[in-house]
């Protein structure tokens, strides 16, 4: 990457300058992915009435509005992470560069060389360069600085202009002035205490459910705080805890259940299963005995509060894809009744959970990743080598 700035520079970047700059070169929607290098930015976004602010699944939906969107005369600037660039690349390559559709991207950096992050996104971090140069994508770091942004933008513009290729700005932790982060009151849940009133925190249902759950069943969390707080809750060798891979814990699930030998239960996100929406059907079809557990505060809780698209029934929706048996809970003193009807009936169950958003971070899991597959593993008698585990 041809660094504009290096890391360390002191963050200046106004995010109302940015969206500023934007809006006078006709982008006056933003088709979002969260994340928390983005969150001053994203936070901003929703705030402003004179910006649209779309809160996509997953990337290839934002990029594909953004393409829609071209289409009519309209602008949509995408905000991503580069985690979600595989995601991403399928309308890019299949849909943006051969129809020469220009979409700008503004992608967060996570795992850059010479950086500390978690270890998930060593892969993307040194790759994302390459992988945009191998496609046709040109890309420059955002700099820290007013001024130095328009001119990337300005930039990015002529670039887009000549080529009809999508132009991608990539930013680094820290670029935004610091500011809240949380979406307004009206675009997401009401903010409650955790714990208190009738409705749990995410953490309270984890540890309700871990206390209950049989030691031998695997549970298989998403990634963010819900691992986390499983893990805060107690650790076992049967706990799968994803770091990265969001919205793919149901299909993690999926294929260890079918194995048979031992329950399996699925710790899942509002936001993360949306992001893999048809992993539903493939449970309902397969028909294992499964437990996924839904903990739906409507927004993305890990990365800063940002809203999802709006209230999703995935119990109800389970239900009608032929899970064997749904539960809703809105209250605590509902779920020891649904967590009992659920554990009496075999084959794939769903559990949503209304829950608090949480808004002190819970620590990070310690285990090294291949500590964790290489545990689980040996539970199905399958021993890993160390060059295999590496």
């Amino acid at each position: 990457m041809n660094a504009t700035s290096a890391p360390g520079d002191t963050p200046a970047l106004d995010p109302d300058l940015v969206l500023d700059t934007l809006l006078a070169r006709g982008y006056r929607e933003m088709a979002a992915v969260p994340c928390s290098y983005l969150g001053p930015l994203l936070a901003r976004a929703a705030r402003r009435p004179d910006v649209t602010y779309f809160p996509a699944t997953c990337e290839s939906e934002a990029v594909s509005v953004a393409a829609g969107a071209w289409f009519t005369g309209r602008r949509v600037v995408v905000a991503l992470q580069n985690s979600g660039l595989g995601d991403a690349l399928n309308p890019l390559a299949s849909l943006c560069l051969p129809y020469g559709v220009p979409v700008l991207l503004l992608m967060s950096v996570r795992g850059e060389p010479g950086t500390r992050d978690e270890p998930h996104h060593d892969v993307m971090g040194r790759t994302t360069a390459r992988i945009l140069d191998d496609v046709g994508i040109a890309h420059a770091w955002v700099p820290a600085d007013s001024a130095g942004f328009v001119r990337a933008v300005e930039e990015a513009e002529r670039a887009m202009d000549a080529s009809r290729r999508a132009y991608c700005l990539l930013i680094r932790k820290g670029t935004f002035r610091d500011g809240p982060q949380t979406v307004p009151l009206g675009r997401s849940v009401p903010q409650q205490v955790p714990g208190t009133g009738d409705r749990l925190s995410r953490a309270q249902a984890i540890r309700w459910l871990r206390e209950r759950l049989p030691e031998e069943q695997v549970v298989v969390t998403t990634t963010g705080l819900t691992g986390r707080e499983l893990y805060a809750a107690g650790d076992r060798p049967t706990h799968l805890y994803l770091s990265g891979s969001m919205g793919c814990a149901s299909a993690v699930g999926l294929g260890i259940a079918r194995a048979g030998g031992r329950p399996v239960a699925v710790f899942d996100g509002d936001g993360a299963s949306l992001m893999r929406f048809g992993t539903l059907v493939s449970v309902a079809a397969s028909g294992p005995d499964l437990l996924h557990v839904i903990y739906n505060n409507g927004c993305y809780d890990s990365t800063g509060g940002q809203p999802l698209q709006g209230p999703v029934p995935f119990a109800a929706t389970a239900d009608l894809l032929g899970y064997a048996a749904t539960a809703y809970c809105a209250a605590p003193a509902e779920l020891p009744s649904a967590y009992g009807k659920l554990m009496a009936q075999p084959g794939p169950r769903l559990l949503e959970i209304k829950v608090t958003t949480d808004p002190v971070p819970a620590p990070r899991v310690p285990l090294a990743l291949p500590e964790i597959a290489t545990r689980l593993r040996a539970l199905y008698g399958s021993p890993v080598t160390t060059a295999t585990a590496s």
